[in-house]
């Protein structure tokens, strides 16, 4: 079966459990999700997730908002037993509310990325948090709780917490100068440039502008939206035939029906599509969260490094036993 058939059966599968409430553009997310990860949905399973997931979350709940869905799908293509996992799920929001972490949608993102050994999480919280403060120290009024899932993810990373919040300063002042635009995206998107090197790198912003400006020139957005994927494409040190591979997807996904409203969540999945079969495959379903969409970006930036977290050590697993 073609992506663009799965998508668009995943899509349906999706849109029929989930209903017309759901906002359209988190089902398309979703189902790109799916498709990435190469997991086909199960409604009985999705469901009985959601299940446990509404037994566990008060009335008022972030998990009970309108980014539910996304929540329930992270926790479905764990793997782990629907009750386990939200099990889980609720230990780690705890700890983090225990260490000082403000409870909220970010809070329950930054759990999703938390190991599963609990003798780690004092450690993992606490560089998260130390990183927290490195990165207040630059940007006290743009670093709040929106940054707990990358604090968390990146806090685990080798390097001097320190030393990768100065390098997140200078990229976003040297972004800024490529007229790339203030704000919580740029923030998201100096930090994503972090990926894969705490330390400075003198080409890195270069990347990044010539790989907006080639998405341009193709005529895809390349709005504050989508900042954090132009800044993953460019940590990932992508060569020419894999940018041309993801403008390619691009247009084989934009241009179907579905997505004809919606053009710009085609590009996260084609760009996750994109990367699939390559050695950085652990990145790949979780870019195909990040849409661009301003309503719910910060939630599908968050759960997109918090796939990466997750699979990043199974792929390091797999690759240390070749």
């Amino acid at each position: 079966m073609s992506v663009e058939k799965k998508l668009e059966q995943t899509f349906n599968e999706l849109k029929k459990t989930l209903g017309w409430a759901v906002d359209k553009r988190i089902t398309l997310s979703l189902a790109g999700y799916y498709v990435t990860l190469e997991k086909d949905f199960d409604e009985n399973r999705y469901r009985e997730v959601a299940s446990h997931l509404k037994k566990r979350a008060g009335i008022f709940s972030a998990l009970r908002s309108h980014l539910n869905p996304l929540f329930v799908a992270t926790l479905d293509v764990s793997g782990a037993e629907p009750e386990q996992a939200v099990n889980l799920l609720m230990e780690k929001a705890d700890a983090l509310k225990q260490f000082g972490f403000k409870v909220n949608s970010y809070t329950y993102l930054a759990a999703l990325m938390m190991s599963e050994q609990k003798d780690q999480w004092p450690f993992e919280m606490k560089m998260a948090q130390k990183l927290m403060d490195d990165m207040k120290a630059h940007h006290r009024f743009l670093t709040s709780t929106d940054d707990y899932p990358y604090a968390m993810f990146l806090g685990k990373m080798e390097g001097d917490t320190a030393v990768r919040a100065e390098t997140m300063n200078r990229y976003y002042k040297e972004l800024k100068q490529h007229k790339f635009y203030s704000g919580n995206e740029l923030q998201w998107m100096s930090q994503v440039l972090t990926y894969s090197n705490p330390e400075y790198e003198e080409n890195m912003v270069g990347r990044a502008v010539i790989i907006r400006d080639g998405l341009k020139s193709v005529k895809i957005k390349t709005s504050q939206a989508q900042y954090p994927i132009i800044g993953f494409m460019a940590a990932l040190k992508l060569g020419e035939e894999q940018l041309n591979q993801i403008v390619a997807n691009y247009e084989s996904i934009a241009s179907m029906k579905l997505f004809s409203w919606y053009k710009d969540s085609a590009l996260p999945i084609a760009f996750g599509l994109s990367l699939r079969s390559s050695k950085e495959a652990y990145a790949t379903a979780a870019i195909s969260m990040a849409t661009s969409l301003e309503l719910i970006l910060q939630a599908q930036q968050a759960i997109m490094i918090s796939t990466i977290a997750a699979t990043s050590a199974a792929t390091a697993s797999n690759s240390g036993s070749d």
